[in-house]
């Protein structure tokens, strides 16, 4: 019996789903670092790397050193925006299409990356990157299901007091994109969207930080790259301003429990004065 046209149709339209995904599973595609590229690290966490920054316009401020605390306070400040929108968006209390903010690094991702980018930002040269990407494994919620990998991947450069941090994939995944592609109301027939960035945004806190009008923005590679620029200098001012406020509360707390301390050995020693004249009196 020959196949009826829908059938033939149907037929190509999920080879047409299947195939990206075994070429991104496969390694030839949907790659965020270039075999060219100078490795710093690489493990199952993820890995750090030098590559050549594609717009030879931009120069970077190259090697330079940041201190590991600074780094950690960029990592912990970066912020993934959910509009609520397209396969991604969350019902709230019943309501579909609210928007939401969560942290783009977990504590152990900024515990790995955080030496690593300080290495890379110390040894890279004025025409380099330093690229990163992270991989979750996440385990099969039963015995049945085999465990899946999201991968977070971008770079970033100095450029003078700026840093410029890019965003290239989010917590991507090729089997949650191809299902993602079958949401038929926000599906593209020709374009999957490898990076999880179409219905998100990049921000950053403290918002004091940021620099809206930075010279030399990043040159964006595709439509869904994220990009945000701030202040080093800033923020590690407003990180020394903070440490510095908290010691002050330390040390005022401090004060006042040497007061309150004070103060009950004076209540003791009343007390004694007045025992011994009550004991004189009888």
């Amino acid at each position: 019996m020959t196949p009826s046209p829908k059938y033939l149709a149907g037929k190509l339209f999920y080879s047409r789903l299947l195939l990206p995904a075994l070429l991104c599973v496969a390694g030839t595609a949907c790659s965020t670092t270039a075999p060219t590229g100078k490795i710093l690290f690489e493990d199952a966490r993820g890995s750090v790397s030098l590559q050549t920054i594609s717009d030879p316009s931009i120069q970077a401020s190259h090697p330079i050193k940041l201190e590991p605390t600074l780094l950690a306070q960029l990592l912990t400040g970066l912020e993934i925006h959910e509009h609520g929108v397209g396969p991604h968006r969350r019902v709230v209390e019943g309501f579909a299409g609210q928007p939401s903010t969560y942290p783009l690094f977990s504590e152990d991702q900024i515990q790995f990356l955080v030496p690593l980018l300080a290495e890379g930002l110390r040894t890279a040269t004025t025409n380099q990157s330093v690229e990163y990407r992270v991989v979750t494994t996440r385990e099969g919620s039963n015995r049945f299901q085999s465990p899946t990998t999201e991968t977070t991947a971008g770079s970033l450069y100095a450029y003078g007091p700026q840093l410029y941090v890019i965003l290239s994939q989010y917590r991507y995944n090729p089997m949650r994109t191809n299902l993602d592609f079958t949401d038929i109301p926000y599906r593209s027939q020709e374009l999957l969207d490898y990076s999880g960035l179409r219905y998100r945004t990049l921000q950053f806190t403290p918002k004091a930080a940021l620099r809206a009008d930075s010279p030399n923005p990043p040159t964006i590679k595709k439509f869904t790259d994220r990009f945000v620029a701030f202040d080093y200098q800033l923020l590690d001012q407003a990180s020394l301003e903070a440490a510095r406020a908290t010691e002050a509360r330390a040390r005022s707390r401090e004060a006042l429990a040497q007061e309150v301390e004070t103060l009950k050995q004076e209540l003791e020693s009343i007390k004694k004065q007045l025992g011994n004249q009550n004991q004189q009196q009888k």
